[in-house]
C-alpha cells in the first residue's frame, strides 16, 4: 500500500521562545528577595503578590511579555475582533529539590506562561496532559514508541531566560525536582482587552 499521511487535527499550541538578555542584577535581587515573601502552595511556594509584574523592577519583563502575548495572538488565534491580550495576574513560584508543582489548569483566563529565572535544562521540564479524561480501551503502549498520538503526557526540559506559553485550559504539571538548584520561574494569566462579536449579531461583548 502507498506510504499514509497522518494529520494532527486542532493540536494544541505550545509557544516557546527565550528573553534576548540576560536578567540584570536588580531583577533577580528582586526575584530572591520576594521568596521571603510567599505562601504554601501545594508541593512548592508561590509569592503572596499575584499581581507581581506590577512592580518597577519588572517593567523590562513585562514589556518583553506583552510583545509575546502579541505575537501569540496574531499567529496562533488570529482574530478578526478589535482585541487584544493583557495580562492579569503574575506571580513567582519557587521548588526546591523533591518538591513538584501539582497537576492543573488555569482558570479564568486565556493563555497561561511561564518565564524561568533559574532552571536545570538537565533536570528541569514541563509536563503536559491529554484533555482526554477517559478511555473507554486503552491498549498498554511499548514505552521506546511514545509519540504524539498515543500518549497521555508529553514533557518539554526548560532552561534559564526560557518562555513557554500555552492555552490555559491545558492540564500541566511539574514532576518532583530533581538536583540542588532552585527552580524559579514566573507564572502569569491573560484574558482578552477589546471587543468580541458584534451588536448586530447580538453577540457583541466588550470587555
Amino acid at each position: 500500500m502507498k506510504q499514509p499521511i497522518i494529520h494532527s487535527v486542532f493540536p494544541i499550541p505550545v509557544y516557546m521562545t527565550h528573553i534576548d538578555r540576560p536578567f540584570t542584577k536588580q531583577e533577580l535581587k528582586f526575584v530572591e528577595d520576594q521568596k521571603n515573601h510567599c505562601n504554601k502552595n501545594t508541593g512548592n511556594i508561590n509569592t503572596k503578590d499575584s499581581y507581581i509584574l506590577n512592580k518597577k523592577q519588572f517593567k523590562n519583563i513585562k514589556k518583553f511579555l506583552d510583545k509575546c502575548c502579541e505575537d501569540y495572538l496574531n499567529k496562533l488565534i488570529c482574530p478578526k475582533d478589535n482585541i487584544k491580550l493583557y495580562i492579569t495576574q503574575s506571580w513567582l513560584n519557587y521548588t526546591e529539590e523533591n518538591q513538584f508543582h501539582h497537576k492543573h489548569e488555569h482558570p479564568n483566563s486565556v493563555i497561561s506562561g511561564v518565564l524561568y529565572f533559574n532552571s536545570d535544562r538537565n533536570n528541569d521540564i514541563i509536563k503536559f496532559f491529554t484533555s482526554v479524561r477517559y478511555e473507554q480501551i486503552k491498549p498498554e503502549i511499548d514505552k521506546s514508541k511514545y509519540n504524539l498520538w498515543n500518549s497521555s503526557s508529553w514533557y518539554f526540559p526548560v532552561e534559564t531566560g526560557q518562555l513557554v506559553m500555552f492555552p490555559s485550559s491545558t492540564t500541566h504539571q511539574v514532576d518532583v525536582k530533581k538536583g540542588t538548584n532552585t527552580r524559579i520561574s514566573l507564572a502569569f494569566n491573560t484574558f482578552y482587552k477589546g471587543s468580541l462579536g458584534s451588536n448586530d449579531s447580538l453577540t457583541e461583548l466588550i470587555l
